[in-house]
């Protein structure tokens, strides 16, 4: 196979850092095997609207005001409060495709035991709501945060799978205030649908004596199969050219320790996902291996934190450090990942940097090489970048490199 390799350098900069993160949940009342995959926002409609008259709709309105931006009741589902947008993220699931997890914090207007709340979104529609792990969404104990969320096929059906990692405070005894992680398993269905698998989640909850998105995964690993990320041969030679490419480069070519891990992103239309490798500190940076013209193809970013417009063949490396900012446009196209546009913005002399009469410091920008103001320069990024329809890999997508080569084979 051959490889070639395309490096990007930036001579007058140190860059930024990436962001992210995961978290997710569990409960622990009593176990139960919850087989509805979830609920449907179409239940509760056709119900016959109310008659108003001018002064409820007033109030109304003040009313519907104060509670988008605090307690929304969701459609005939468990009542949720404010969206929790560190928790909420961009994923594509299968069979579901693209579309939004979104984490929400517990209604506690009527009960302070109440759970927190799941929504599958997609194109501003809920596709469904996660089951809880009581009927009411309220357990015996006070929820405290979402830690991690993490999606994968756990069981291999070819169904994505989540993983959530709850913390819940005990609410008696001496640790009364002192939260503790709880583990949530939903299986994912062939018609999209999770179901809450109760007794593994208790399962793995007691059994561990430190729960992680790691540790819960290597327990669910260990109880499907003995090595759950040994590939077969078979598999591996019914793989399409693409997946054999990925997989020997991540055999032979990268470098699991330089890496905190691996996603699999979308990038172009072709049917082909593109490889990012994560790099382990801002200096390795990350890396896009994408497959062309039956070779594999390497081009190095600077520092961690890059997006991408789904299928739209446009990815941007935004990043910076100490007072000096840059936004790299790539476009993927007849096979190269090749820069296309690039802007600098920052502080004259980072060493002496000069504020305004708000407290903001003063920056220079610049466009393909052209000075001009912090408007402009915004204009001509949106020219050639739409960050509205942009996303970018988080932690939660992040595999290993065992993990990654079975997603890679199985994809």
């Amino acid at each position: 196979m051959k490889i070639s390799k395309k490096k990007l350098y930036l001579t007058a900069v140190s860059i930024f850092t990436c962001a992210a993160l995961s978290g997710c949940s569990l409960s622990k009342a009593s176990p139960k095997e919850d087989t509805s995959l979830n609920v449907p926002a179409e239940e509760n409609q056709g119900q016959e609207p109310a008659e108003s008259t001018g002064q409820e709709e007033e109030s109304d309105s003040a009313a519907a005001s104060e509670s988008a931006d605090n307690i929304v009741r969701s459609f005939d589902g468990y009542p949720r409060g404010k969206r929790i947008d560190e928790q909420t993220f961009t994923v594509s699931l299968r069979p579901l495709g693209e579309v939004t997890f979104a984490s929400y914090e517990p209604d506690t207007s009527e009960n302070p035991l109440s759970d927190v709340v799941f929504l599958i979104e997609k194109e501003g529609e809920v596709l469904m709501q996660l089951s809880g792990t009581t009927e009411d969404n309220a357990g015996p104990e006070m929820f405290h945060q979402v830690e991690a969320v993490s999606f994968l096929d756990y069981n291999h059906d070819n169904y994505d799978d989540i993983i959530m990692i709850l913390s819940y405070y005990f609410g008696a005894g001496p640790q009364a205030a002192t939260p503790h992680s709880l583990i949530r398993y939903y299986k994912g269905t062939a018609e999209g649908g999770f179901i809450y698998e109760a007794q593994m989640s208790e399962d793995a909850s007691l059994a561990l004596a430190e729960i992680t998105v790691e540790t819960a995964r290597n327990f669910i690993s260990g109880e499907k199969t003995d090595d759950p990320d040994q590939i077969d041969e078979d598999t591996i030679s019914k793989s399409a050219p693409w997946q054999q490419a990925y997989l020997e480069y991540l055999t032979t070519e990268s470098v699991p320790d330089a890496q905190s891990g691996y996603a699999l992103i979308s990038l172009s239309d072709d049917g082909i996902p593109q490889l990012a490798e994560i790099g382990a500190d801002e200096a390795t940076g990350c890396r896009i291996v994408h497959y062309a013209n039956g070779e594999v193809h390497v081009t190095q970013l600077n520092r961690l934190f890059f997006s991408y417009i789904p299928k739209g063949n446009l990815l941007c490396n935004s990043e910076g450090n100490m007072d000096y900012y840059y936004d790299l446009v790539f476009r993927l196209e007849n096979g190269e990942l090749n820069l296309i546009a690039s802007g600098y913005y920052g502080a004259e002399d980072n060493s002496n940097v000069q504020y305004d009469e708000e407290g903001d410091p003063i920056y220079l920008y610049e466009w393909e090489g052209v000075r001009m103001s912090r408007e402009e320069y915004q204009t001509q990024l949106s020219k050639v970048y739409d960050f509205s329809k942009a996303v970018s890999y988080h932690d939660s997508q992040v595999y290993s490199l065992d993990e990654i080569k079975r997603r890679v084979a199985e994809y």
